[in-house]
């Protein structure tokens, strides 16, 4: 998508060209003995006409690639799209000192080179910097963990706890006190880690770290209580000799997985590499990207009047 309109912005930005040239061509031809002055203006002018337009065409491209790599869903898609953001600034490059050659100095083109060429090495340094955070994903990574691998050990300790759980829908209403007991113990433990996966969410999306370790903080406070619950569960099914204490070490082995996982995402989160890369290309990047296309339409006015007096 963003190439297929870098493409159509070069085919105007030619067709542009194209009429410019035309009409001074025009001029020239019908200029008499002013010719050889026409000439030397149609080629600087026409030039520099060429190569601001190629910047403003890259410099979109650029803009549209690194917007598609702080977005991606996928590593792969993000190396692609930064890479692709990369050539594009290259390019900028590459025509910003073809154009500083045709400059002459001192001149007005010159100042606005000089002003443009100071605006993007803040964007490239910005860039750079978004780029670098947008291929790391870890955001996303963290995400993924926390649907998948968390969510399916959570789903093994739930189904050992069954047992626990269970003895609430009895055949009978009655119910003894000891496995009502375990019921509760088996239900708390349960609904504290998933309680911690519900935090994951939130985690994962925020920017500060005062309100991340207030989340973490929430987290350890459940899983205090999820330890505590499996344990008092364990010592009473003991006591009682009741047939589903076997499940407790299992519910336990998985809640330790849950955990190890839970460790990841947050480390993972704690970078916010995808958080601080949006934040980046929201902000400072697109001050950045105004201020470069700002002195590029004063350069554009500049060359264009430049050659309108040329045909006179």
């Amino acid at each position: 998508m963003a190439e297929g309109k870098s493409k159509r912005m070069l085919l105007w930005a030619g067709l542009g060209v194209l009429v410019l040239a035309g009409a001074v061509l025009a001029a020239v031809h019908f200029s008499g003995g002013q010719g050889a002055r026409f000439k030397e203006i149609f080629g600087r002018n026409i030039q520099m006409a060429r190569l601001v337009g190629r910047m403003r065409v890259n410099l979109s491209a650029a803009a549209e690639a690194e917007k598609a790599a702080v977005l991606a869903e996928t590593d792969e898609a993000s190396l692609e799209y930064a890479k692709q953001a990369r050539e594009s600034v290259a390019q900028v490059a590459a025509a910003l000192a073809e154009s500083k050659k045709l400059a002459v100095t001192p001149s007005p083109d010159a100042d606005l080179l000089q002003r443009f060429e100071q605006a993007f090495a803040e964007y490239r340094k910005l860039d750079e910097e978004v780029l670098a955070l947008a291929v790391q994903n870890t955001n996303l990574k963290a995400q993924a963990l926390s649907f998948d691998q968390a969510t399916a050990a959570l789903a093994r300790m739930e189904q050992a706890l069954a047992p626990y759980l269970d003895a609430q829908r009895p055949a009978s209403p009655a119910i003894s006190p000891a496995a009502a007991q375990q019921s509760r113990l088996a239900l708390r433990a349960l609904a504290e880690a998933l309680r911690i996966q519900a935090q994951h969410a939130p985690h994962i999306t925020e920017k500060t770290e005062a309100r991340m370790n207030e989340l973490e903080a929430r987290m350890a406070a459940s899983d205090k209580l999820v330890r505590s619950s499996l344990a008092a569960l364990a010592a009473l099914a003991g006591q009682k000799g009741q047939a589903g204490q076997a499940g407790v070490g299992p519910a336990l082995a998985a809640y330790e997985d849950f955990q190890k996982v839970t460790a990841e995402v947050l480390r993972l989160s704690r970078q916010n590499t995808n958080v601080r890369s949006l934040a980046l290309t929201l902000d400072r990047k697109t001050k950045a990207l105004a201020m470069c296309e700002e002195v590029l339409t004063a350069l554009e006015e500049k060359v264009h009047a430049d050659m309108a007096k040329a045909t006179r």
